[in-house]
């Protein structure tokens, strides 16, 4: 096993554990937020016909180059007729928006520039040039283009593009499924009233929280006391999950069974305690084809250290295109001090300017047990190793949080 790694080691091994889980097909209705599991091609043209682009008269725009030109209306067209007649010299089609366009004709004059309109003739102020206000077949998509190469997340507009495709089901990743064990003898539900030296499990919702929000598969949180009996059960439990998510009872303490317990049980420790603050002794191993992540107890340090390692190793599961948060430049607002061979996460406040600039301040105090500081935040300031102080006006890497906007002015 191997101790007090860098962050950079720590991250790597992480990912490395992460293999891509087995493709479903689910549902275009519950799709939504899911993965795409293999690449989209188009079996058909979109649109798949030419139509009119305005409700109006579908022409030949050379008839009209004439002033006063008179043509006679041979036919109505609504969206979802199918065209009897072909527009000829001297004709023309009425026709709404979206309407199958008619052979011959090759433009549309809008209802606007109709100059009078008569029984079956009419008369335009204005002459269409050809073409125009057509909307060609496969304009936007051609048949046999690949439209999603796999990895991408499912949002509203990829639903919208998978529906015009006719792509239902839909082959997705199946989601990683994820325990999230709270653990300690302190430790009462949310909706208990705490006893003296007592507090509410805020970590064990938190946690799941932020397994559904990374795309993982959680129905619910356990809680384990301090005891080596009590953990192992609760992993026998939950030995078939792809990831065992653990708070608290991985540090140097008298009652932190959790490593002795997984390492008596078969699981290999691969890592434990990184130079990073929060989160210094941080546990990583496997139990058989599980992975499990040991996170500290206090509520800002499991939330980072969720953030940072358990989130991009879910979406490594999912094989999405792009890891955990979006990481972005930005310029620091204040002087701060850190430890010199600690990489450090700050919570931070980032600000957009008028100019287009990211400004970032820290969301308050920093200690790993004031979760307040992560309810502000929108950020995670990355500070590396090697100083002892960051100084105001540098330029830091932040990590937007999945939950937060970035601000503006």
């Amino acid at each position: 096993m191997r101790t007090f790694i860098s962050f950079e080691d720590a991250l790597n091994m992480v990912l490395a554990s992460g293999t891509k889980a087995e493709a479903e097909h689910i549902s275009l209705s519950m799709a939504l937020g899911r993965t795409l599991s293999e690449p989209i091609v188009s079996l058909q043209n979109l649109p798949p016909f030419a139509s009119s682009a305005m409700d109006g008269f579908a022409v030949i725009a050379s008839d009209l180059a004439k002033e006063g030109a008179v043509l006679n209306v041979v036919e109505h067209i609504q969206a979802g007729d199918i065209p009897q007649r072909a527009i000829k010299p001297g004709t023309c089609a009425k026709i709404m928006t979206g309407a199958l366009f008619p052979e011959g004709a090759d433009s549309v004059a809008p209802v606007e520039w109709v100059l009078s309109e008569r029984g079956d003739h009419v008369s335009f102020s204005r002459a269409p040039q050809s073409g125009q206000h057509v909307r060609p077949a496969a304009e936007d998509v051609r048949e046999g283009d690949t439209i999603f190469v796999g990895g991408e997340v499912i949002t509203p507009p990829v639903t919208g593009m998978l529906a015009s495709l006719g792509v239902d089901p839909v082959p997705v990743v199946r989601r990683p499924r994820v325990a999230v064990i709270s653990t300690g003898d302190e430790i009462v539900p949310p909706h208990v009233q705490p006893g003296p030296a007592q507090i509410r499990d805020s970590n064990g919702p938190a946690l799941r929280s932020q397994v559904l929000a990374a795309g993982g598969d959680c129905d619910r949180y356990e809680h384990a006391a301090d005891d080596p009996a009590a953990i192992r059960l609760v992993i026998e439990e939950n030995k078939s999950a792809d990831i065992l998510i653990f708070s608290g009872g991985v540090s140097m303490g008298d009652h932190d069974y959790v490593k002795s317990v997984l390492v008596d049980m078969g699981g290999e420790m691969l890592f434990w305690k990184v130079r990073q603050r929060p989160g210094k002794p941080l546990a990583f191993g496997k139990i058989g084809s599980t992975v499990f992540l040991g996170l500290p107890g206090n509520p800002v340090s499991s939330a980072m250290c969720f953030a940072i390692y358990a989130r991009p190793l879910i979406h490594k599961m999912l094989g999405r295109e792009r890891v955990g948060g979006q990481k972005v430049s930005a310029i620091l607002q204040h002087d701060v001090k850190k430890v010199a061979d600690l990489h450090h996460f700050s919570r931070g406040v980032a600000t957009m300017g008028e100019d287009g600039t990211i400004g970032v301040s820290e969301a308050g105090s920093q200690g790993s047990n004031l979760f307040s500081s992560v309810v502000r935040a929108n950020c995670i300031i990355h500070l590396p190793s090697g100083e002892a102080m960051a100084r105001e006006g540098s330029r830091v890497t932040i990590e937007l949080l999945p939950w937060a906007n970035l601000q503006g002015h």
